[in-house]
Order: structure tokens, then C-alpha cells, then sequence
């Protein structure tokens, strides 16, 4: 877009006069001239240059070379995408290669049009006294050229990995970000002068955590850590109480989706507010701090000194614990992977092996040394699972992580290409998202079934509206605020609850010669009979009480029903009777039952043990006390209060409280019974004659809807829970078959 300023006396800056030759891997810099003048136009030269023949993995001061260093910028464009600002190009400079020649300067004076937010962030970044060579995509790419554009978005990853430092703009002082930076460096260095990084391991991770949560006064270290989380409280408190904290939080950078592999690839990362400069390595500890002082002191103590529970309910969905994690993910990565680039020798000089004497290799998306990146997937849910990331093209949800995923590099990978023809065209989109979940579901090596619970309606229009016509089904639309599946474990640290597939753990495609189709071998368990009639379970507490009990009666009545099925003829969908009869207990929380942990240790789920029976009953018996209590006074409130012994029960744990909390399983699920007497729980848009189905690699079943001839056509519906089947024992007896999703 051109700039709302240009006049006849400076031209308008055309990429023509800095051309790339796009056989090589060249990236156009800035050169941003200095000026103590604050109010100075911006001006510069635009050079051009060959990245390094070796891709490395992550700047290191030992690989930079001179000829090709530059910092690259992470920024956002800002709400307005008008041009009404510019630089002007006095020069470019174009010197393909990196050898030392003299490189071509073509002295034109020029108007590159930028945007407003743009301009504020190069005036604070421009040095007083010396040139500054930045990297940044609105100047460095032809936006208006999609060719160009999908070539260097494929060259990014590279881009800000050799970048010799990345700086993250997140905008200027105000709101009281002078303070935070402060906050998150005195805490964070508090944190690091007492090498808290190295208890991050599985093995000293417990001393750690007895510091903090069980903690031996006597011993001085720990004395030291108890000081110190009480110094971050006191330090924090004021800063969530008048919300400059969640400002901070709020600032546009965290909410955009190319931030994510532009924050992770460079080692040389820092901070940027205002004035402020931070690394980012200070904010995670201070963070974690935080986190631990909340866990230690509990909510109580921070209410009492003025911060509200909203408060803090807000501070624990911030959105930087994802971007740390993946951060600190791929730079272990990175760094493992240098050092077995690197050779290694034995005692006596040979290449050390592994114990048959083969290279030590590590799984897909895992160093040698067991450093494991994120690959795709899991990139993908870390951002728009329950969270709210932009992009201004719908595709770029998938692109910004192709250059971070560690399963889209290498050998086996994904093939999934940068394609910015088309624009704004959502047929072509919706092919783009096609693609990469087919990819991503059948890859040979690394190929995931539950790909497919993030598939959640109603989709997103997109640009144009059509968006959700023209996707298959099947296919994710990766919008934000995606809901989590209720069936979640760290493969990397847990083991599986449920293998509904049984011995077929490796996912089975099957071939299609329709570009919608996704062909998967699996078993159809059974047809639904009846659907509860009330609104999908939407849990958001014990003020739901009436909701949860009506949940409850529809579960019991589909038992009794199968119950009833089952006769000495016919045993039904169960091996027993009394089997049978613990889905009463088991459905409602799709069988998995955790506690609430805190704010700082998080939550855990494992498979319903028996006593979840009691706890079950527990629960009935606090919601229909609740639900009373709601047509009651206040006054006569306190009396049925004292009658019930809420508080005595409570303290006991004789409410059922985990197994409320549990229900949070089943958000936005409602019951169903099949037709030979399955009881499960399944996606809102369940009908009766949508078929549970089991796909091979598919830890949990999911919910079919048949779409006439031929019966091996069907429409995606979602994910289930399905009592008596995920343990593999449909699998085991059922008859595999070739499933076609539309």
C-alpha cells in the first residue's frame, strides 16, 4: 500500500532497485542511519545479501561473520495497516555472496512507505551515533509481491536464527511498564542468584519443590528461597492490585501468531519496553517465582492485601507460559543438536556409538541427547487451544510455526510450503488447512489421530465468509480459543490412560482420490440411539448445580435403559451388570478424575479409581444442597449451612470437590446411548444415527455421521468418551474398515 505522504519530489521506493535472486537464499537488511534528533525522518540504505550456504541451528558469537550481521526485529504492525509513514532510501546496497567485495551502491533517493507503528518502533531503536542494520518483514519483503513473500517466509526460520541478536518490540513505556521491567529483573536475578535454572532437571525438580511448598526452616538454603518468594510477593502485590501487571500482559506483541518463531529461534533474544531492555530469561524466572509465591502463600494472603480473586484468575491464563515453554523447548533443542553436529570422539578417537554400535539418534523431533522440540502439533494446540492469537491471514496460523516446528526441517518432514497467491481467497485457504491436517494425521513417521480433536464447529467464516463452506469436516480451522480435548497427557512424562484402538496404535490411511477426502482404517462400534435433550454441559462451577444434576439424570437414565437391555440372552455392551452400573460414576467425568492442584502446580487427571463411586455421591449430595440454598435468604443460608456442616464436610473432604472439578471434562458434551447399550459422552452436535467409531492410532473414540451411499462416507463430528470400549476391547474383537471423512 502506498504511503498517504509521498510527494513528486522523492519517488515512491520500488523493490526493482534491490532485487533478489531467488536461486539463492537472499534476504534484503536495513540500514538505519543514526540521528540524535528524535523528530529526524528515518532514513537508511537497503542492502542485499546471501544467507550462509550451511543453515546453522541458532547464532552463536563463534558463527557470526561481519559480512552478513544484522538484528532481526520482532514487532506487530498495529491495529492500522495504512502506510502514513515512511523511510527514506538513499542508497542500496546490493552484494550478493558474502565476500569481501565492494558491494554495488545505487545512489537514488527514495520514500518506503511503513506503518505508524512501525516508525515509532525504529525512532526508539535508532542509535544516536551508529548504523544500525536490522532485519524487519514490512521493509525486507515485498509485501505486494506473494511469490516473493512465500519464498521468504520459507527463508524466516533461518533469517532469525542467524540473526547476531533478535529484539522484541513490545512498545513504549506506559502503564506503568517501567515498573514491571523493573519487577521482572530484580525478581528474576534474585531467582538466578540463586541457580534456581539448575533444579529444572526430572532429578532435582523435587528438592526444588520441597524448598517451596514443604519447606525445612532449619536448612539455610531454603530459608533463602522462602525469602526470597516473600520479597517477589511484596514486590508483585502492588502491580496486580492497580493491573499494571496485566496491562504489561496485555501489550498487542503476545497476541500475534508470528511472534511465537521469531521469540524462539535466537539465542541472543532480548526484551524491549520503552527504554527498558530485559532478557527474557529473567522474565521466565520471575514469572515462575510468582507462580510459587502464590502456591506457598495461597489466594488468602494476596486478597487480604487488596487483589481481588478476578485478579488473580487473569494473571493465571497470561500468555507468555506457553511462548516460554516452547522457547526454552527449542533452544534445548538447538543447542543439543550443535553440540552432536560437532564431532565427538571416544578415548581412543572413534566416533562414540550407541550400545550395538549405531550413532546415538534420538526419536522424531528429539535431539541425541534427548532434547526434544515441538513439532507441529503441538505448536499449533500450545497457541490456539484456549488462547487468543491473531493473525491477518488465516493461513499464517499455520505458517508462523513451519521455521519452529521440528518435524517441517529435515529428513521425514512435513511438506508444507509457504502459498501466498490467492489472498484473501478462502477456498484456496481452506485447501491450505486441508492439506496440512492431512499431513499432519498421516504422516508415515509421525502421523496423530487426535489431530482431529481440535476439529470443533461452528468453524470460522474467514475473510470473505465462505471459509467454513469450502472445509472438509475433518479439518481444524485453528481460530482461537479452540476448546482443549478432554483426553490430555505429556507423552513425554506420562503414561496413556486410554488406548481405545487397542494393539493398533500406528495410525492406518487409506488412499482417496478426492482432494476433501481422508481415508482412515478403523471399526464402527455402534449406532446412537438417544441423545440427552438438554444443552451441552456447560460447567463453569457449582453455581451450575441445576445444569450438573439434569447431566447427571440423563446418565442415569441411559444406564437404566441399558440395564434393561441386558438380559441373560444378551449380556449388552458390558461384561457384567455391575460394570454396567459404573457408568454412573465413570461417564460423567469421561472416567478420568484429578485434583485441583493450585495455581502454581497445576491440575492432574488419571484414570477414575473406585472411590470415585463415593466422591461421585459426595458431589450429588453438595449440588442439591447448593441448588437449595440458592432459593434461600441469606440469613437462613448461614442456618441450613451449620445444618449441613459445609464447612466440617469441606474440610474433610466430604463434598466431592474433586469430582465437581473433574465434571470440567465433559464442557460443552452431552450424553448418549448407543444401540446396544454404550454409555458415553460426546460432542454438542451429536444426533441420534451418528456412529461411534475407533481409528486405528485413535486413543479415544470419536463421533461419526453417516452421509448415505456408499456406508463408508461420513461427516466428522468430534470426540467422545464411550464407557467399556477404551481399553481396547471393541478393538480386539471388531472388524476394521475403510472410513472415508468428507
Amino acid at each position: 500500500m502506498k504511503s498517504t505522504t509521498d510527494t513528486p519530489a522523492v519517488r515512491p521506493f520500488t523493490y526493482d532497485s534491490a532485487p533478489l535472486d531467488k536461486s539463492k537464499p537472499e534476504i534484503r537488511r536495513l540500514e538505519l542511519f543514526p540521528s540524535p534528533d528524535r523528530s529526524a525522518p528515518l532514513t537508511g540504505h537497503i542492502l542485499v545479501s546471501t544467507l550462509p550456504t550451511t543453515p546453522g541451528r541458532g547464532h552463536t558469537q563463534s558463527t557470526a561473520t561481519d559480512s552478513l550481521s544484522y538484528t532481526a526485529l520482532s514487532y506487530t504492525w498495529g491495529k492500522d495497516p495504512t502506510t502514513t509513514h515512511s523511510i527514506f532510501v538513499v542508497g542500496s546496497k546490493i552484494a550478493h555472496g558474502n565476500q569481501a567485495k565492494q558491494p554495488e551502491l545505487v545512489n537514488v533517493q527514495s520514500r518506503l512507505a511503513i506503518t505508524k507503528n512501525l516508525h515509532i518502533t525504529l525512532v526508539h531503536l535508532r542509535d544516536e551515533r551508529e548504523k544500525v542494520v536490522l532485519w524487519i518483514d514490512q521493509v525486507c519483503i515485498n509485501q505486494e509481491d506473494g511469490t516473493e513473500k512465500g519464498a521468504q517466509v520459507q527463508l524466516m526460520g533461518r533469517i532469525y536464527a542467524e540473526a547476531r541478536q533478535v529484539l522484541v518490540w513490545l512498545g513504549p513505556e506506559e502503564d506503568g511498564s517501567d515498573e514491571v521491567m523493573d519487577a521482572w529483573r530484580v525478581i528474576g536475578q534474585d531467582a538466578r542468584n540463586l541457580e534456581m535454572e539448575k533444579y529444572y532437571t526430572l532429578e532435582k525438580w523435587p528438592a526444588l519443590s520441597k524448598m517451596i511448598y514443604d519447606p525445612d526452616l532449619e536448612d539455610a538454603l531454603t530459608q533463602e528461597y522462602q525469602n526470597m518468594l516473600e520479597r517477589a510477593m511484596n514486590v508483585l502485590i502492588p502491580l496486580i492490585r492497580d493491573g499494571r501487571l496485566w496491562k504489561w500482559f496485555c501489550r498487542p506483541w503476545f497476541g500475534r501468531a508470528w511472534v511465537v518463531q521469531e521469540f524462539c529461534l535466537c539465542d541472543n533474544t532480548i526484551l524491549v519496553c520503552g527504554k527498558k531492555r530485559l532478557d527474557p530469561k529473567l522474565v521466565f524466572l520471575a514469572q515462575q517465582i510468582h507462580g510459587f509465591s502464590i502456591g506457598r502463600f495461597g489466594s488468602k494472603t494476596y486478597l487480604q492485601r487488596g487483589v481481588s480473586m478476578e485478579q488473580l484468575n487473569e494473571l493465571s491464563g497470561e500468555p507468555t507460559s506457553s511462548l516460554f515453554t516452547c522457547r526454552q523447548r527449542r533452544r534445548n533443542f538447538d543447542r543439543a543438536a550443535r553440540a552432536q553436529d560437532e564431532p565427538r570422539h571416544g578415548a581412543e578417537g572413534e566416533p562414540r556409538h550407541g550400545a550395538e554400535g549405531e550413532p546415538r539418534h534420538g526419536a522424531k523431533g528429539e535431539s541425541r541427547s534427548g532434547a526434544r522440540g515441538d513439532q507441529l502439533h503441538a505448536l499449533l494446540k500450545k497457541l490456539y487451544v484456549e488462547h487468543s492469537v491473531e493473525a491477518t491471514e488465516h493461513r499464517d496460523r499455520i505458517y508462523s510455526l513451519l521455521a519452529l516446528a521440528v518435524d517441517t526441517n529435515g529428513e521425514n518432514a512435513l511438506d508444507i510450503r509457504p502459498d501466498y497467491t490467492d489472498m484473501g481467497n478462502d477456498e484456496k485457504t481452506a485447501r491450505i488447512l486441508t492439506d496440512a491436517a492431512r499431513q499432519m494425521i498421516t504422516h508415515p513417521t509421525s502421523g496423530r489421530i487426535d489431530i482431529l480433536c481440535c476439529t470443533q464447529f461452528p468453524k470460522t467464516p474467514g475473510r470473505d465468509g465462505r471459509l467454513a463452506d469450502y472445509l472438509p469436516s475433518w479439518v481444524p480451522d485453528w481460530r482461537s480459543n479452540l476448546q482443549g480435548p478432554y483426553y490430555k497427557i505429556n507423552e513425554t512424562t506420562e503414561t496413556h490412560t486410554f488406548a481405545a484402538c487397542g494393539d493398533y496404535l500406528d495410525v492406518q490411511p487409506v488412499f482417496s482420490a478426492d482432494p476433501r477426502a481422508l481415508g482412515l482404517r478403523g471399526f464402527i462400534v455402534d449406532v446412537i440411539e438417544m441423545v440427552s435433550q438438554s444443552e451441552p454441559l456447560a460447567w463453569t462451577g457449582d453455581f451450575d448445580a441445576a445444569i450438573i444434576l439434569d447431566y447427571f439424570s440423563w446418565i442415569n437414565t441411559f444406564v437404566d435403559i441399558s440395564l434393561a437391555k441386558a438380559t441373560p440372552e444378551a449380556e449388552g455392551a458390558y461384561p457384567s451388570r455391575e460394570r454396567m452400573a459404573e457408568a454412573r460414576w465413570r461417564v460423567p467425568i469421561a472416567d478420568l478424575y484429578g485434583s485441583r492442584g493450585n495455581w502454581s502446580k497445576g491440575s492432574y487427571m488419571s484414570r477414575a479409581p473406585p472411590k470415585a463411586e463415593q466422591y461421585h455421591k459426595q458431589a450429588v449430595e453438595a449440588l442439591q444442597f447448593i441448588l437449595e440454598c440458592a432459593t434461600l435468604s441469606i440469613e437462613e443460608q448461614s442456618t441450613r449451612f451449620a445444618e449441613f456442616g459445609w464447612e466440617e464436610k469441606s474440610g474433610n473432604q466430604q463434598t466431592g470437590a474433586d469430582y465437581r472439578h473433574s465434571l470440567s471434562n465433559a464442557t460443552n458434551k452431552r450424553p448418549f446411548l448407543t444401540q446396544n447399550g454404550h454409555v458415553g459422552i460426546a460432542s454438542g452436535e451429536t444426533k441420534a444415527g451418528d456412529m461411534v467409531v475407533i481409528f486405528c492410532g485413535g486413543r479415544i473414540p470419536f463421533i461419526l455421521r453417516p452421509l448415505g451411499q456408499p456406508k463408508d462416507k461420513f461427516a466428522f463430528i468430534g470426540e467422545a468418551y464411550c464407557d467399556g470400549i477404551m481399553d481396547g476391547e471393541f478393538a480386539r474383537e471388531g472388524r476394521l474398515q475403510d472410513l472415508f471423512l468428507f
